[in-house]
C-alpha cells in the first residue's frame, strides 16, 4: 500500500514537473516574442525620431525662404507704390 501512496505521489510530481517544464518553454517563448517587438519598437522609434529631426530642419529652411519671399514682395510692394507717388508728383509739376 505504501508503494502504491508512493507511486502516486511520483506520478503526481512528474506531472507537475511536466507542467512547469510546459509553461516554462511558453514564458520563455513569450518573453522572447516580446524581446523582438521592444528590438522593432525601439528601431522604429530611432527612425521616427531621425524622420523628425529632418522634417524639422526642413520646416526651419522653408519658413526661413518663406520670410525672405514675404520681406522681398513687401519691398516691390514699397517700390511700386514710391514709383507711383513719384508719378503723380511729376504729374502735378506738369
Amino acid at each position: 500500500m505504501q508503494g502504491t501512496g508512493a507511486l502516486e505521489k511520483l506520478n503526481i510530481l512528474e506531472e507537475r514537473i511536466a507542467q512547469t517544464t510546459e509553461r516554462f518553454a511558453h514564458l520563455k517563448d513569450q518573453y522572447q516574442a516580446l524581446q523582438e517587438q521592444k528590438d522593432s519598437l525601439e528601431r522604429e522609434m530611432d527612425r521616427l525620431r531621425s524622420a523628425n529631426q529632418e522634417l524639422t530642419e526642413r520646416i526651419g529652411s522653408l519658413k526661413t525662404s518663406h520670410d525672405r519671399i514675404v520681406s522681398s514682395l513687401h519691398k516691390d510692394e514699397v517700390k511700386k507704390r514710391l514709383d507711383r507717388v513719384l508719378e503723380k508728383l511729376g504729374e502735378l509739376q506738369l
